[in-house]
């Protein structure tokens, strides 16, 4: 009973999380090369951005990444759990965003990958204070939020004079070979958020 009671509290530990869970963003952040993410996910991926302004209307932008024709191209739709109007197609084409409709730039914030642009790993979570986390033993779920006081994420989404509130990674999946899915999402203090999430696709 002891060694079971100490198990069960040692993957209740941020440290265990951010080591068993965690960890595996280490892969992917940073990727600055799109097709090496075929190297991590070789029968393809998938991946989601989701943009809440200030103003609370939500955009939500999906593309996938064909192993095959080594493609990366999906939409953005407005409205994801209500409405859920598709309003571009997306291609990703070098570094960028290719949308078939040019206004989208007037309300979507971005025109790349998180991952292109930022570094994860043990000794960049070392130095932020936690907040708080939890993880589910029988579904393998997690999250972990910390405390963040400036990062280049403001800068990409043209947000240098606000503040991040809340900083989260979670997830679910312990490795590549099964289904996995992480996100990254962020909170501001003009009560947007933005999130990236990256998952295996199917095999």
């Amino acid at each position: 009973m002891t060694g079971l009671a100490a198990c069960g509290l040692n993957k209740n530990s941020r440290e265990w999380i951010e080591k068993n869970r965690v960890s595996d963003i280490y892969k992917v952040y940073p990727t600055k090369n799109l097709e090496d993410l075929f190297k991590v996910f070789p029968n393809g991926f998938g991946i989601r951005q989701s943009y809440t302004g200030k103003d609370g209307v939500t955009y939500e932008l999906n593309v996938e990444g064909d192993s095959d024709t080594k493609e990366i191209k999906g939409d953005l739709v407005k409205d994801p759990i209500g409405e859920n109007k598709k309003v571009s197609d997306v291609s990703v084409e070098g570094d960028h965003y290719i949308f078939s409709d040019s206004e989208v730039k007037t309300y979507w914030p971005i025109d790349s990958f998180l991952f292109q642009h930022l570094t994860i790993n043990q000794s960049y979570l070392d130095k932020l204070k936690e907040k708080e986390h939890s993880y589910n033993v029988q579904s393998g779920t997690f999250s972990i939020s910390y405390e963040l006081q400036d990062s280049s994420v403001k800068h990409l989404l043209h947000k240098k004079k606000v503040h991040i509130t809340d900083f989260k990674i979670s997830g679910y999946g312990n490795n590549y070979k099964y289904y996995y899915a992480r996100t990254l999402k962020f909170k501001f203090n003009d009560s947007s958020i933005f999130s990236e999430s990256i998952n295996k696709l199917y095999d």
